[in-house]
């Protein structure tokens, strides 16, 4: 029995040796704590941020599925915890400042702690569009795991999508206003709506172009997304997409052949009517012609995604819907404020008012005694009305703000 206990004695005392050696092995791995360790990793990530010394190009996709495709961000981080940023979504504003901070949470974290017009457009829960579930919004983030932090490259992961963001430094000679110039360049005249894909001679399939990526439509009428972001000379994937035997990751715009091009697989625009008219055609001052001759000068600017304008000058900002497809404008029942809604008027056809959704008038550019002029019809969603005016209505009281009866046209002011 003594034995046996003296056999025991000498085995936990062997144990506890072999413990220590462990321990001293471990020890000897890392001649740092891990608190210290951590520091040098914020510290190194803080100072590749702020080296770039033109800033940063990030490729940006809100919402875990990428539903809404991706955006070209260009980044630059002071040593005083400043961010400015801009998006090639906001075209023509300047970058918008926040604050920033490289921190410390199950790794190393970038966030945006105070406001910053980029990142919580696509993260608030409500955005100026409405683009989104409400409650929801885009979904996308502003806080980050960093993955990867070199001067040369940086990947991140967005906390809430899971998400890749990849920055680039902007080449030397290149300022984050030319760069974002030359993409929006690309993607203002990338506006088909269709696009062929061909491989080789073959044509593989069509796809059409939403926010930012292509949408193919199967036989079975199931849909794929391919979300990219535009680039100074073209578009980049997420990821690699499989196109007819090739991987594609990244086109170039070739505007002469309205195509994205890559090695063996080109995504061509299809041929438009020859009086298509592009989106931009319609931004600038009109003169609104209604009634009896009434004129009113408005204003269309172009907003967010080149799918529909704002007409001002009236006493409500209206909707004007663009159709990519076709070249022409809408403009629909809506939602104006509170109670009041902007009602389809058929005034041939008895007066009815509707606010029935996607009620309207169809506009589009005619040539009129040598003057481009916009001509507005019924657009056929009304069944057996005809929609000819509009008036701002209020559900609540019954009144009515203002009328536009007997829509004939718009004629450029200028």
């Amino acid at each position: 029995m003594k034995r046996l206990f003296n056999l025991t004695l000498l085995a936990a005392a062997l144990f506890l040796t072999s413990l220590t050696a462990c321990k001293s092995e471990v020890d000897d791995v890392f001649d740092t704590t891990a608190s210290e360790r951590i520091e040098t990793s914020m510290a190194h990530c803080r100072e590749v941020l702020t080296s770039a010394k033109n800033g940063w190009v990030m490729q940006y996709y809100p919402s875990a599925t990428r539903m809404y495709g991706g955006y070209t961000v260009v980044l630059t981080f002071s040593t005083d915890g400043t961010a400015t940023a801009a998006c090639n979504l906001f075209s023509g504003k300047k970058p918008t400042e926040s604050l920033y901070q490289v921190k410390q949470s199950q790794g190393v974290m970038l966030t945006f702690d105070t406001y910053n017009e980029v990142f919580h457009f696509f993260s608030a829960p409500v955005n100026s569009l409405g683009i989104g579930e409400r409650g929801y919004g885009m979904e996308g983030d502003y806080e980050f795991m960093v993955k990867e932090c070199t001067p040369s490259r940086v990947v991140l992961m967005g906390q809430k999508t899971g998400n890749l963001a990849v920055l680039t430094p902007l080449p030397e000679g290149q300022s984050g206003e030319d760069y974002m110039n030359a993409v929006h360049k690309v993607r203002s005249s990338a506006y088909p709506a269709t696009y062929d894909v061909m491989v080789g001679d073959r044509l593989a399939y069509t796809v059409t172009q939403r926010y930012h990526k292509f949408v193919l439509t199967n036989a079975d009428g199931t849909t794929l997304d391919l979300p990219f972001c535009y680039t100074d000379g073209g578009i980049e994937f997420y990821e690699a997409v499989p196109m007819g035997g090739y991987y594609v990751k990244q086109m170039t715009w070739d505007a002469s052949q309205m195509a994205f091009t890559a090695d063996g697989v080109v995504i061509k625009a299809q041929p438009l009517p020859d009086d298509y008219v592009p989106y931009n055609r319609y931004e600038g001052e009109f003169y609104l012609v209604y009634g009896d001759n009434n004129v009113k000068q408005v204003k269309l600017s172009p907003r967010l995604f080149n799918e529909t304008l704002v007409m001002e000058g009236l006493p409500y900002p209206i909707t004007i819907d663009y159709n990519a497809a076709d070249g022409t404008i809408s403009i629909l029942t809506q939602r104006l404020e509170g109670n009041i809604y902007l009602c389809a008027w058929a005034i041939a056809d008895g007066g009815i008012l509707t606010a029935g959704t996607g009620v309207g008038m169809k506009g589009k550019v005619s040539d009129v005694q040598g003057t481009s002029v916009i001509l507005f019809e019924d657009n056929g969603v009304w069944g057996d009305r005809r929609c000819d005016s509009f008036v701002a209505y209020n559900i609540s009281t019954g009144e009515a703000p203002f009328q536009l009866p007997n829509i004939q046209g718009m004629v450029p002011a200028k």
